[in-house]
């Protein structure tokens, strides 16, 4: 008799009619058993992950431009000298392993990772660094950045010397965010070529690109960080989904794992789903009403603008129409700045009757018309908060009508009233990130004459922001930046309403912690283990 078949009849009755239904029915059971455990381990250790933004990168080269969504989505391809750690904001080597400065910030000495390769096979050294700064230096907006840069002096393959014109103590945040290598293969290869396709040496490589719509990258196998991050995602998809509450319907449908700036009134229908997680993080972003003061009119007068400071209750706004998620701050100014953030300042409060006083002192007493613009979804509570704004200046006289808009016409009125084309009085309200930790970028971008978003010219600001951007001692500099806090608040160029937490829900498949610096970084997320 066999060991394990038995005998003739017992045989039979296995290999043929019911028994040959019950032994397909188990080798089936035992197959699916392998299939699921296999899938389970494939899916811990690689997966797909799928994250919904409000906008795409304007281009996949990152030497080209300053943009927002760009900053995040090209450090996916493209590594940085330098990063910054996840929950504390740290700076920390990246590509290079390790640096020391030989002169203060005047003087850096690098040595690049002597495993990194670029994911075309081409080994990382000094001359791709060289190659690569000399095409952020022909950029219009990322030359900006780097406008202390001396040169680079090789020292051999994997070290070299930056070399600084003056001492610039912003110089290693900036390499945290800008700069990417690019492998010299892409020497030669036009602009458009290098629009839609990658050659950096970082976690992802760009596969495909449907514009408008979404992006597909794959885990980069050459990339010298795998070991550090074993359980990354072996595809990232990113999908452009403009409208907020579309990105919430897609999350909570799960077509997406990722859905960036949730707005209040979402958060608790994904706090109350089983399938999702939603997270506030204390993060960069500092939302403000300011003016249009430098071609006269009443905000020319700055107890005008104190007085508006006044008038606005932004601790009310942060409670209720922000839903707790923001925090108050004393300046513009996030923690994470490389200087000049000081916890004990505090912005003008909330008084309506020194607000009435200060008005009537201006001359203003019984009130004028101005127009306050703002956005509509960029931010959270964007045009609620412009609203009820308009709603408290009335309380002083001032009749402001609220003209919350999508970015773009945002963008046009501000411009034109910036250049003067749109007349009247005028304010708007936005945030500014400052992701980089740059106190000179904001400063500049805000608050001086000719900045980006500024609706001033104050020659002693300006002079006193160029100062602090040219003192060497850390400690020094630190004292001048917040000198220009001081004077900003003492001219009330603006209210500082509120430091935003960024919210973001997720799935619960996911591993993953959110940063506070309006970056996401796919290769720290990771799959859940399924059953």
């Amino acid at each position: 008799m066999h060991p394990v078949l038995g005998t003739k009849a017992n045989q039979q009755d296995i290999w043929g009619g019911r028994g040959m239904r019950r032994l397909v029915v188990i080798l089936l059971v035992l197959a699916l058993g392998v299939f699921s455990v296999s899938w389970t381990v494939e899916a811990a250790s690689k997966g797909s992950v799928t994250i919904a933004l409000s906008g795409e990168p304007p281009t996949m080269d990152p030497h080209r431009t300053s943009n927002f969504v760009g900053a995040m989505v090209w450090r996916w391809p493209y590594d940085t000298l330098l990063s910054r750690e996840t929950g504390t904001g740290k700076i920390i080597p990246w590509l290079a392993e390790k640096y020391e400065l030989l002169e203060g910030t005047k003087k850096i000495k690098f040595w690049l990772r002597k495993d990194a390769v670029f994911s075309d096979g081409s080994p990382v050294t000094s001359k791709a660094m060289v190659w690569s700064i000399s095409r952020v230096l022909k950029a219009a907006r990322q030359k900006k950045y780097f406008s202390s840069f001396d040169r680079i002096e090789i020292i051999d393959d994997k070290t070299f010397i930056w070399h600084n014109k003056t001492h610039d103590n912003g110089v290693l945040s900036r390499v945290t965010r800008w700069a990417g290598l690019m492998s010299l293969n892409a020497k030669g290869k036009k602009k458009a070529h290098l629009s839609r396709n990658t050659y950096g040496s970082g976690p992802y490589v760009l596969k495909s690109w449907t514009k408008g719509n979404k992006m597909v990258f794959v885990a980069n196998k050459k990339w010298w960080g795998r070991k550090q991050f074993p359980d990354m995602p072996n595809t990232v998809v990113l999908r452009r989904i403009k409208e907020a509450a579309t990105r919430v319907k897609a999350l909570e449908a799960g077509e997406v794992d990722v859905a960036w700036g949730v707005l209040p009134q979402f958060v608790k229908a994904l706090q109350k789903n089983p399938k999702t997680n939603v997270k506030a993080v204390p993060a960069v972003r500092i939302m403000f009403l300011s003016f249009f003061s430098k071609h006269g009119g009443p905000f020319a007068n700055q107890k005008v603008r104190l007085a508006v400071n006044y008038a606005i209750d932004d601790a009310l706004i942060r409670k209720t129409i922000l839903g707790g998620r923001a925090d108050a701050i004393g300046g513009q100014l996030h923690p994470w700045n490389f200087s000049g953030y000081n916890p004990k300042r505090k912005w003008w409060g909330y008084d309506v009757a020194k607000a009435k006083s200060l008005l009537k002192e201006a001359g203003y007493g019984n009130g004028f018309k101005a127009e306050l613009i703002a956005t509509n979804g960029r931010y959270p509570g964007d045009k609620p908060t412009c609203e009820a704004i308009a709603g408290m200046l009335k309380k002083i006289k001032i009749n402001a009508t609220c003209n919350s808009q999508r970015f773009p016409l945002f963008k046009k009125y501000h411009r034109a009233y910036q250049a003067g084309k749109r007349k009247g009085a005028a304010m708007y309200y936005m945030g500014f990130g400052n992701g980089g930790g740059e106190p000179g970028l904001l400063f500049s971008g805000t608050t001086m004459c000719g900045g980006a978003w500024s609706g001033h010219c104050f020659k002693d600001i300006d002079a006193q922001v160029m100062k602090a951007n040219a003192e060497p001692n850390p400690k020094k500099q630190h004292a001048e930046y917040d000198k220009v806090t001081g004077m900003t608040k003492a001219k009330a160029t603006a209210k500082v309403v509120a430091k935003i937490h960024d919210v973001l829900g997720y799935s619960n498949r996911i591993n993953w912690t959110p940063r506070h610096d309006e970056t996401l970084y796919p290769w720290e997320i990771s799959m859940k283990a399924t059953n």
